[in-house]
């Protein structure tokens, strides 16, 4: 996530939909300026309540169904909530693959135009101030309070610091930070087109390539490949890159049968998910939940030909900054308050209890955590490209010869 991940670099004010179709002079009283020249005010306010509903879906999981599962609350969360509460619930993990979606559509959106010193800055004071924080008190709470896993080691801790531990086989000192592996994954991989400029030729042609790749991993089962450009997740950044297409240039068949093609292929990889999920008292049905992400994309492809511009509640864009600092701290946490307190406090005054204090504390770290370094963050890491690209300039200087030069006897 995130997910989540991390998405709101998003600029305030978006192109309108460019129109590359030739449109003949129209004589008549409706303004006919060319949408690419029109001034734009549109910020997507659904998004960011999108991202905050996800984000509560994944929550609602954790909570009820996950810790569920891990004995948590010390008996089946059927007993608990009901068996009706947790069919809902146990579908509530699908807020990752959402995430995913909105990511490649963000991502795509707060990159055009930019060069690839701005998308770093971007992602860095994005990303790892609230990450940073977050794994510090999450180790601190499970040093103070174990869980039966056991206390973190300090140096699992100082490498989950730098999001990386995945690449060293470490564990995660959250669960939920493997989502943040997958979108530093795609990060990456959208660096190299955004050294070159995005364009929608260029973005067309990596959504193209990416995909391939990613069902020649699915197809040969070849690791290196299959881990490297995450075929199994590689669909829902696809879909969403196509999506932010669609918004920007307009529909076309050829983008809208790529996005279907993205949707299609999503299915192997959710196969795998459902599986995973289950397991002891969750019967997940693969049915349910492709339908559950079919509406989704269906929901996005609405965003994407604008039938949602008229939603513009501000309130959004504050809910929506919650989302990150939220699903970073709710899981193990979380786990923890329940672990102690399951016997003592009735269960939905707990569940009712954790979703308003974790809302409260993803406010806390957003106000004063996450702005707060994002600002210096961002202001050194302006110097330090600065102070490279001066360097590059005066090295390539010293390198070209002043003057003619002569042949010696």
């Amino acid at each position: 996530m995130a997910a989540e991940n991390a998405l709101d670099d998003a600029p305030t004010v978006v192109l309108p939909r460019v129109d590359l179709a030739v449109q003949p002079p129209v004589s008549s009283g409706r303004d006919t300026t060319p949408a690419a020249a029109r001034p734009a005010s549109d910020r997507l306010y659904v998004l960011d309540g999108l991202r905050f509903l996800v984000a509560m879906s994944v929550v609602s999981f954790h909570v009820i169904a996950d810790y569920g599962s891990r004995n948590t609350w010390g008996r089946p969360a059927a007993e608990i909530f009901g068996s009706a509460v947790l069919d809902v619930a146990e579908y509530g993990w699908l807020g990752v693959e959402c995430f995913f979606v909105i990511s490649g559509f963000v991502i795509c959106m707060s990159s055009w135009g930019r060069p690839l010193s701005e998308f770093a800055i971007s992602r860095v004071t994005r990303l790892m101030p609230a990450y940073v924080f977050a794994v510090l008190v999450t180790s601190a709470a499970l040093v103070l309070f174990p869980l039966p896993e056991g206390r973190p080691r300090l140096s699992d801790v100082l490498v989950n610091t730098t999001m990386l531990q995945q690449f060293f086989g470490i564990k995660d000192i959250d669960f939920v930070y493997w989502t943040l592996f997958e979108e530093l994954k795609f990060y990456l991989l959208f660096a190299v087109l955004a050294y070159f400029g995005l364009t929608y030729r260029r973005v067309l042609f990596f959504c193209f390539v990416w995909m391939a790749a990613a069902l020649y991993g699915q197809y040969t089962n070849f690791a290196p490949v299959a881990k490297t450009v995450s075929s199994q997740y590689a669909p829902y950044f696809v879909a969403g890159i196509l999506l932010y297409l669609i918004y920007r240039f307009g529909p076309n068949l050829f983008l809208l049968g790529g996005f279907a093609v993205a949707i299609v292929t999503t299915a192997p990889g959710l196969i795998k998910r459902v599986a995973f999920y289950s397991k002891g008292e969750h019967i997940i049905s693969f049915d349910v939940a492709f339908v559950i992400m079919l509406c989704f994309f269906l929901l996005m492809l609405a965003v994407a030909l604008r039938w949602l511009a008229g939603v513009r509640w501000r309130a959004l864009t504050i809910v929506g900054a919650l989302t990150y600092p939220l699903y970073l701290l709710h899981m193990q946490l979380g786990r923890i308050v329940v672990h102690r307190l399951h016997d003592v406090v009735p269960p939905w005054f707990l569940v009712a209890g954790l979703v308003v204090a974790f809302v409260a504390l993803a406010y806390v770290v957003q106000r004063f955590v996450e702005r707060p370094a994002a600002r210096v963050l961002r202001a050194r890491l302006r110097e330090s490209f600065a102070q490279i690209r001066v360097a590059d300039r005066h090295d390539r200087s010293v390198a070209r010869p002043r003057g003619p030069v002569r042949a010696e006897r």
